[in-house]
């Protein structure tokens, strides 16, 4: 067996390794591409205005907070409402007692 022989086969693997290859890429990998290209679409920076699924994370803790607060607000409020029902009278010292 001389070298151009082993040469002949190295190149002839080479080549349908390379074959191999191309139809793997273009059989397998483009479809599968496709496909998750297309399932992840709602979720691209350019898809929906350019917002993106971190975009949508930073509004819900933003609307997260603002519920927090508008509780605690709320919260307040119905404590103020409700204190005036339970305060007893304060005698003031310069009063007279009745």
């Amino acid at each position: 067996m001389g070298i151009l022989q082993l040469g002949q086969y190295a190149g002839a693997i080479s080549a349908i390794a390379l074959l191999v290859g191309m139809f793997i890429k273009w059989a397998i990998l483009k479809p599968i591409k496709l496909y998750i290209d297309q399932a992840t679409y709602p979720i691209h920076p350019a898809a929906n205005g350019g917002r993106s699924l971190a975009d949508v994370a930073q509004t819900v803790n933003r609307i997260e907070t603002r519920i927090s607060d508008l509780d605690y607000r709320l919260n307040s409020i119905e404590e103020l409402v409700t204190k005036p029902a339970t305060r007893t009278k304060k005698h003031h010292p310069d009063r007279l007692a009745p």
